[in-house]
């Protein structure tokens, strides 16, 4: 998933072409254009995922391991209601 955009609180918005996700508490400062991948959820932990990055300013080469908590997973529609029940009016 490419990093799409910035959230509240230092969250991240990843995109594919399967949806979106919005990931936070990485130990990693990423940017726009940044790949993130899932490789396996943390056992016992239901939204922390061991995750890969490859930067964009090092042109994708090499993968850091890290981990993240899943926010959300979905697809626009469902981000936009999402975001719509959890930003404080």
């Amino acid at each position: 998933m490419d990093v799409v955009g910035y959230m509240h609180h230092a969250d991240l918005l990843l995109e594919d072409e399967q949806g979106v996700a919005i990931i936070g508490g990485g130990n990693y400062v990423l940017s726009i254009g940044d790949r993130v991948f899932l490789k396996r959820q943390l056992d016992g932990a239901d939204s922390r995922y061991i995750i890969e990055i490859s930067f964009a300013s090092n042109q994708y080469q090499g993968l850091f391991e890290d981990q993240c908590q899943m926010k959300f997973s979905g697809n626009r529609a469902e981000l936009s209601q999402y975001l719509t029940a959890t930003t404080v009016h």
